[in-house]
């Protein structure tokens, strides 16, 4: 293929009406909401942060509110997980549409409490209830890099970032037509994969080796943290590896290049040369 600058090439990607090589401007052009200029990528931590205080903060204070009214672990945990599990589904309500998280949360909950009660009220079972949904959504983003057209966290990143709007949600889609954006999600989904996969191990070893009170209060700290950690590195990764790219000026292979082709062209490009 011949040796072609990529902000045209991306241009031409997202459904331009101009012809293949026809001159772009100096920024890469990349799709935007003309309502308000809202670009798809990662979701904003200010719209995370609802749902970081109800899953985690909240049960916190609710577990030791309950705890000395209760007769036992199991039943405190059973209603501290109550009002994450009723801001899912009020969430869901006001929006319209049920969130990849808030499904895991939602259904993480009714899964921990059946199994538990099926158990005879076993309060491990509550404390890795999460742990559970956790490793099955790392195990699944993995296969999802060999099973399907499209990797888990794209899906993941739409519904936290496009929510239920139907043109932001056609605007996300475009990332996928850019095979540079191809190749972050592809590299982001491979991360999440084995990190949550070591927070769910992690979440069960603490549940073993603590008690319940301490489990309460230092699970959220130390997964939180953990899981704040990878969302903080694909943040700066998204906004990195398009800053690699915007001027870039490379000779691309027929399939638009593969993950490890374009992982390279990340690592070795000068921005804007």
């Amino acid at each position: 293929m011949d040796r072609i600058n990529l902000k045209q090439f991306c241009f031409v990607a997202i459904g331009s009406s101009r012809e293949e090589g026809t001159p772009t401007g100096s920024q890469w052009d990349f799709p935007a909401d003309p309502r308000d200029g809202w670009e798809p990528g990662a979701p904003s931590l200010r719209a995370l942060t609802p749902s970081a205080i109800g899953g985690g903060v909240v049960p916190i204070v609710v577990y030791f509110l309950v705890r000395p009214h209760v007769h036992d672990d199991a039943v405190a945990l059973a209603i501290a997980g109550i009002p994450a599990a009723a801001w899912v589904l009020f969430e869901a309500v006001r929006r319209r549409t049920l969130d990849p998280i808030g499904s895991i949360v939602l259904f993480g909950f009714v899964a921990g409490i059946t199994a538990s009660w099926a158990l005879g009220g076993n309060a491990f079972v509550l404390k890795v209830r999460d742990s559970a949904f956790t490793a099955f959504i790392g195990l699944l983003s993995l296969v999802s890099l060999y099973v399907g057209e499209r990797p888990l966290m794209f899906h993941i990143g739409k519904g936290l970032s496009a929510g239920g709007d139907a043109q932001r949600q056609e605007l996300f889609d475009r990332l996928w037509d850019l095979p540079p954006s191809r190749a972050v999600f592809r590299l982001l989904t491979l991360l999440w994969g084995f990190g949550l996969l070591i927070d769910a191990g992690g979440r069960v070893i603490a549940a073993a080796s603590l008690s319940t009170s301490t489990f309460v209060v230092v699970n959220p700290i130390l997964s939180g943290c953990f899981l704040g950690s990878l969302f903080a590195f694909t943040m700066w990764f998204s906004r990195w590896t398009r800053g690699r790219v915007e001027g870039m000026t490379v000779a691309l292979p027929d399939n638009g290049g593969s993950t490890g082709w374009w992982l390279k062209q990340f690592i070795s490009a000068s921005p804007g040369s």
